[in-house]
């Protein structure tokens, strides 16, 4: 079966072509993708929030920048979590929104945080591929007024949580460089040739524990057996190596969806997530070609006034907009149909401090379409085990969860 890189060599073309969905399909089953993208501080409900439900769903002024990918769309709304007591309001918003803990499950002193569903599923997902998951952020504030509570929503376990990358150069460089498998190598030798010497005159446990460290050693040996493989596969990437953050804030957006996009083209990683920015975290922030001024985001949503609710209207249609753009970029690729690409906040309403009433908003995968609207006590846990369960993570409880949203697979 000719396969997309057969057809490269055979053609004599090193240049790299667009993903064939067909092709794949005809070589291997096509993996699934995931991407989880958070935004902070909750939305304006009034102009986000449509009031008619199913697939003739309304766009509200907010949402108006969905029209032209409407049909690939899934706006759920209405699903709660719960916040736990002593800790600050806004510090669980972002920590605890994919967490797998229930509330009352805190195992991070006071937080319930726990293995976040994006690394559930690429536990499931992601062995094949170089990078199990990816973690970027926007956040390119160069202050530290908050801890990783606040910007932090992918987490190994509890306490552990993935270190993000702001910086797009570094990410490419992460993904495209050539890595020195060579001098790697050549330290695993050593340390193996000083493990043999050295096991002889170890005692029966010792001997026990240097066999673990080996295995670990091994794995290793093989990550980068893996990684030699994967690189003579990878295509030129179509964007050239950024010289770092971009300063108008839209580009710098769009600029790390679009390495995560290549990264799922290339099948580095099948796992992503993007904090568009931390929760709380009082600077200001430009938001070129909205405002002639940074602006309070955190602080704008605890602002009473018509002027202070149109500011926060006007960000969230800003980020409904870059959403809109990765579902387009997703389209073009041909990879949609296989990912699945999420948008949401921790909190539905930020001046509230509301936890229930979510909005999250669904692109590509094989779900349902329409606006589905959920009235009184259902967990938004209930979305991530339907969407765990549909990467084949064989469980049946997900913190709070009571069960699965079928109405949407």
């Amino acid at each position: 079966m000719m396969n997309r890189r057969h057809f490269l060599r055979a053609a004599g073309v090193t240049m790299g072509l667009p993903f064939f969905e067909s092709l794949a399909k005809a070589a291997a089953p096509v993996p699934q993708r995931f991407a989880f993208i958070y935004t902070p501080n909750g939305y304006n409900q009034a102009s986000f929030l449509p009031k008619t439900k199913g697939q003739n769903w309304e766009l509200t002024p907010t949402l108006e920048p969905l029209a032209g990918v409407k049909d690939d769309i899934t706006l759920v709304t209405g699903l709660d979590r719960q916040f736990v007591g002593g800790t600050g309001v806004h510090a669980q918003c972002g920590s605890c929104w994919l967490t797998s803990s229930a509330p009352q499950e805190t195992l991070d002193g006071g937080f319930p945080t726990n293995t976040t569903l994006d690394q559930i599923i690429a536990r499931q997902i992601g062995a094949d591929s170089l990078l199990p998951s990816l973690e970027l952020s926007t956040n390119d504030f160069t202050d530290n007024k908050e801890t990783r509570y606040y910007e932090s929503i992918s987490w190994y376990a509890p306490g552990y949580a993935a270190n993000v990358e702001k910086n797009p150069r570094t990410v490419f460089q992460r993904l495209f460089g050539k890595p020195d498998a060579d001098a790697t190598r050549s330290v695993l030798d050593a340390v193996l040739a000083d493990a043999k010497a050295l096991n002889a005159r170890l005692g029966r446990d010792d001997q026990e524990k240097l066999g673990e460290y080996l295995e670990s050693v091994r794995a290793t040996e093989k990550r980068i057996q893996k990684a030699e493989k994967i690189a003579k596969q990878i295509r030129r990437p179509t964007l050239t190596e950024p010289p770092g953050i971009p300063e108008s804030r839209g580009d710098y957006l769009r600029l790390q969806a679009e390495l995560f996009v290549l990264a799922f083209q290339n099948d580095l990683t099948r796992v992503a997530t993007l904090v568009i920015d931390p929760e709380r975290w009082d600077s200001p922030r430009m938001f070129h070609g909205l405002f002639d001024k940074p602006q309070n985001h955190h602080v704008l949503t605890h602002t009473k006034g018509d002027e202070a609710k149109a500011a926060v209207a006007k960000i969230d249609r800003f980020h409904v907009e870059f959403y809109a753009h990765v579902v387009q970029r997703l389209k073009a690729t041909g990879l949609l149909g296989s990912t699945t690409l999420v948008m949401g906040s921790g909190i539905s309403d930020g001046d509230q401090h509301n936890y229930a009433d979510l909005e999250v908003l669904i692109a590509g995968g094989n779900w349902k379409r329409g606006h589905f609207h959920y009235e009184g006590k259902r967990p938004l846990a209930d979305l991530w085990l339907t969407m765990a369960q549909s990467a084949g993570v064989k469980q049946e409880r997900f913190a709070d969860s009571i069960g699965t949203l079928q109405e949407l697979a």
